[in-house]
This record gives C-alpha cells, sequence and structure tokens, in this order.
C-alpha cells in the first residue's frame, strides 16, 4: 500500500467509528501479525 491508501484506509475506520487505539492495534497486526495485536471484537 502507499501512503494515500493507507491515509483513506485510516479515514474510513475513523468514519466507521473506531477508536484511535483500535486502528492502531490493527495496524500493528496487519505489519506483524503478532497475536497481541489480533483485533477483538468490542464487548467480547
Amino acid at each position: 500500500m502507499n501512503m494515500q491508501e493507507v491515509t483513506r484506509l485510516i479515514q474510513g475506520l475513523r468514519a466507521l467509528g473506531i477508536s484511535a487505539e483500535q486502528i492502531n492495534e490493527f495496524i500493528l497486526w496487519m505489519e506483524s501479525g503478532d497475536g497481541e495485536h489480533l483485533p477483538k471484537r468490542e464487548g467480547k
């Protein structure tokens, strides 16, 4: 992904109401594959 695509991805996630912290964890998981950052559903 180039920076323009990453920016659009982040803007889209924000528009969906996803918090900055959740976005950070998601991006860390995408890049590292580390289970520590694995996305989790809210309330679970």
